[in-house]
């Protein structure tokens, strides 16, 4: 399943469309399950409706990525591997427990 891969999808919606699609993709409320009933591992994808960040583009900027670092550290994590910036000598360690779950988002 792509949740296991080192990959993040980020959506931006163009035009005055419904979106809700892509709201359910973004799964902040909840995981995806596929036609198996077995849920994503972890949320890979970010959707940031365009209208509502048309006249800031820092405002845009921000959204679009906000989620990408700790997509980033939920795929380290998933796989028991620090980050490679972090280096051996790193005073950071990973997170114990169900800790994805109870993140603010």
């Amino acid at each position: 399943a792509a949740s296991q891969e080192p990959l993040s999808i980020i959506i931006v919606g163009v035009g005055e469309e419904e979106f809700a699609d892509m709201e359910y993709l973004d799964s902040d409320k909840h995981a995806l399950v596929d036609e198996d009933g077995k849920a994503a591992g972890r949320d890979i994808v970010q959707f940031v409706p365009f209208q509502q960040c048309k006249d800031d583009l820092e405002h845009l900027t921000l959204t679009v990525l906000k989620e990408l670092p700790f997509q980033l550290l939920e795929y380290y994590c998933s796989k028991g591997q620090r980050p490679h910036a972090w280096g051996d000598s790193s005073p950071y360690t990973l997170p114990e427990g169900n800790w994805a779950n109870q993140r603010h988002r």
